[in-house]
């Protein structure tokens, strides 16, 4: 009987561990042709227009994150 349990456990363990893992995995972005943080007309296959709107989306997605949201 003991076995059963301590696979149970286990399994329990592993299951809760994979969905925190899936809880935590942060949306890809994708590229549809318009900057993701001031929603200029960009070439396909970018996400941002410069390095500025990449680094001020990076800072306020951190914020967010930061504060929980």
């Amino acid at each position: 009987m003991r076995d059963v349990a301590d696979r149970a456990e286990w399994r329990i363990a592993k299951d809760i561990e994979v969905a925190m893992a899936h809880a935590r995995r942060i949306p890809q972005l994708e590229a549809d042709g318009r900057c993701h943080y001031c929603d200029e007309h960009i070439a396909h296959g970018l996400l941002f227009c410069n390095t500025d709107c990449r680094d001020d989306y990076q800072e306020e997605q951190a914020a967010l994150r930061r504060a929980g949201r």
